[in-house]
């Protein structure tokens, strides 16, 4: 068991935390930073594997492993106590409780690297990458706790040239390659005095991202783009505060349509998009806002695409409400095709993990969603259109099985208005990036308060709003004939890089038990 001394760090770990944790912290949007995501496994994995490779203990990588975790995603997820405080004072208790679900998974991580190390002596370079694309696995497939808001891949979303390898292996793939970096540059710094092999080892690091860039802007060049339709978004910018007051929801509706109607006498959109939850209450209670969006659509002969709260009854007292998107078509049919229920749910906030979501019917809006089923994208004059609503972007899957089921393109609808003005908005926009990529899909993006914005199939962000500001804009969204190797065979580097770890774990087990 280990005792409260042997928790936290000893003062010979300060430097590689301190090292790891600012490296990390920096790696990602909105920092226009590209050199930190090729360095902050480094001071970690050179720790761990002195441990290993001298009298250290298990202990003490997986010790390692938890506060860089811990204080690595402290940094970069502060904004979740921002995010929490709107529905409970205990909101520092579930960012820490949210630390102590990631930081596990990191120190798994080290403890991982540390056996591997130990009992193989392999480099560096082939062991992070394939333990750290495991830990990444995991944590995207946590069941209700899943949460894969930060792989290492997430840092080139702003530097498309960089992700264009993202359609042959998806997000895990660049993952990969940032921390095979990361491990030749921690060989090189394990050898020093050897310099010829240091020399080697540094431009071995150099050459991955030439190859990177080289098949990025060979993609970029080659890849034909096919223009699908104007999208209008609608961003009403209403404050999170605001939000869920019955007494607003008149407002509300006022400030979407006004929008609405601005944007359709501009004759210039086949569809229009209003963001996640843009109707705060179940639609089924107010004929009104449907009745007035079938008008608007009937009307202009515009479709809009709309989130609100879907309330399915299976007999008296007996329902589930579902976070969804709904489809007025161009004659002004409601649900004419099954509304798109949210399957991906925020943990705590939407649905409080492992346990009946029934029991918490009577918390208005919190802790009980249902998990909705349908994949099915939306069909269009223009052609098939998938929806992710909120943090659905964050999960890679989701947009392939759109995509596979013919989608031509894909939106993001979103409230962002609960993070603040704090980081998140940004590296949940950032995500979309790699989906584009991984898909070849044209995405655009619409925000309650921002950051609404269209990403082309080659990854590149334009058109962004403002956070914070009511506004509306058309992107002529695009798509490839492309189908990617990623779209084809899924997270084959995530799977292989999970099955190479666990195997290599029992074979450790074994080797141990036989010496």
């Amino acid at each position: 068991m280990m005792t409260r001394r042997g928790f936290f760090p000893r003062s010979g770990e300060y430097a590689a935390l301190a090292g790891s944790t600012l490296l990390f912290a920096i790696a990602f949007p909105p920092f226009p930073l590209l050199v930190p995501a090729f360095f902050c496994l480094v001071p970690f994995a050179v720790a761990v594997a002195t441990r290993a490779d001298g009298e250290g203990t298990r202990r003490e990588a997986a010790r390692l492993g938890f506060w860089f975790g811990m204080l690595g995603y402290a940094c970069n997820l502060y904004w979740i106590a921002i995010a929490l405080s709107i529905y409970t004072k205990l909101a520092i208790v579930g960012y820490i409780a949210a630390l102590f679900v990631l930081a596990p998974i990191v120190a798994l991580a080290g403890l991982s690297l540390f056996v591997l190390r130990r009992r193989t002596r392999l480099p560096l370079a082939i062991l992070l990458p394939v333990v750290w694309v495991a830990s990444e696995v995991v944590l995207n497939y946590m069941s209700d706790l899943a949460f894969p808001w930060l792989p290492l891949g997430l840092a080139l979303s702003r530097t498309p040239v960089l992700a264009q390898m993202a359609d042959i292996s998806g997000v895990r793939g660049l993952s990969f390659l940032i921390a095979l970096a990361n491990g030749l540059i921690a060989d090189a710094w394990l050898l020093r005095g050897q310099r010829v092999a240091i020399a080697k080892r540094l431009a071995g690091a150099i050459a991955i991202v030439a190859v990177m860039a080289a098949y990025g802007s060979w993609r970029m060049r080659t890849t034909a783009l096919v223009s699908v339709a104007p999208i209008a978004i609608v961003q009403p910018n209403i404050p999170q505060e605001d939000k869920w007051q019955a007494e607003n929801q008149g407002r509300i509706q006022g400030i979407l349509d006004d929008i609405t109607m601005k944007r359709i006498a501009q004759h210039d959109a086949k569809l229009i998009l209003w963001p996640e939850a843009s109707l705060p209450g179940f639609i089924s209670d107010h004929p009104e806002w449907s009745s007035a969006m079938r008008r608007m659509a009937a009307v202009s002969h515009t479709p809009i695409l709309f989130g609100t709260l879907d309330l399915v009854w299976h007999g008296p007292g007996d329902y589930d409400y579902y976070n969804a998107a709904m489809l007025v078509d161009s004659a002004g049919v409601l649900n004419a095709q099954e509304p798109y229920r949210k399957s991906y749910l925020v943990p705590i906030v939407e649905r409080v993990p492992f346990v009946n979501p029934r029991w918490f019917k009577k918390l208005k809006y919190f802790g009980g969603y249902g998990r909705g089923q349908n994949t099915k994208p939306f069909t269009l004059s223009f052609g098939k259109v998938g929806v992710l609503i909120c943090y659905e972007s964050i999960f890679p899957q989701r947009s392939r099985e759109f995509r596979r089921e013919g989608a031509s393109i894909i939106v993001n609808i979103t409230n962002d208005a609960w993070f603040g003005r704090s980081l998140a908005p940004y590296q949940h926009e950032a995500h979309m990036a790699l989906r584009a990529i991984e898909n070849r899909v044209g995405i655009v993006r619409a925000a309650n308060t921002g950051i609404s914005g269209y990403i082309d199939p080659l990854g590149r962000i334009s058109g962004e709003t403002q956070l914070d500001v009511a506004d509306s804009r058309v992107y002529n969204a695009q798509t490839t004939s492309v189908t990617t190797l990623y779209v084809r065979i899924g997270d084959w580097i995530g799977t292989l890089a999970l099955a190479l770890t666990i195997a290599g774990l029992i074979w450790a087990r074994v080797r141990r038990q036989t010496a």
